[in-house]
């Protein structure tokens, strides 16, 4: 029975250990800052909620809300939501975007990034399998995922998320020897 908890694990780990680095970003955001990640020299780690598909906005918006709420404030950290558009139709994306801009609280408009290129890339990343799930990464600043999750929210997955984000923080304050 133990071994049979520890399977998942590994192929989450192998899967995690097999991903390069994120795929580059080169975008702007809602308020039309430019993004760029991996950010040469930023040592903030990465929390990325990815979406696929409108209904997986929903439950990227949720997931979004919680970070901010117990994030924004910290610097250590960047944060973003990331639609990916790519397979949107180019006529539909503006329309989309509006949508997005008039839902968006107006401080986290920097933290939210359309994306319109990378969608396979992206996809192989976060293992992708349910379009209308939310998919979660975090990443080191040179953007190497070290977890990451995917569905609708749950207090269990949020804690983990804080976990593993809090134990990569521990880490990199921490001096080398």
């Amino acid at each position: 029975m133990r071994l049979l908890k520890l399977v998942p694990l590994f192929f989450v780990t192998a899967a995690l250990s097999s991903a390069q680095s994120i795929p580059a970003i080169r975008a702007k955001a809602l308020d039309n800052s430019e993004i760029i990640l991996p950010s040469p020299g930023s040592h903030q780690v990465l929390i990325l909620i990815v979406g696929f598909s409108q209904k997986s906005g929903k439950l990227c918006e949720v997931w979004s809300k919680q970070i901010s709420a117990d994030y924004h404030a910290d610097t250590r950290i960047a944060y973003f939501s990331l639609p990916v558009l790519q397979s949107a139709p180019s006529l539909v994306r503006p329309m989309i975007v509006y949508g997005m801009r008039k839902g968006v609280p107006t401080q986290e408009l920097r933290r939210f990034v359309p994306l319109y290129s990378n969608e396979s890339d992206w996809k192989k990343l976060v293992n992708f399998s349910t379009p209308d799930d939310a998919y979660l990464l975090i990443a080191t600043p040179d953007g190497h995922p070290l977890w990451q999750a995917h569905g609708s929210y749950s207090d269990a997955i949020y804690a983990d998320l804080q976990k593993s984000l809090a134990t990569l923080l521990e880490k990199s304050s921490t001096p080398s020897p």
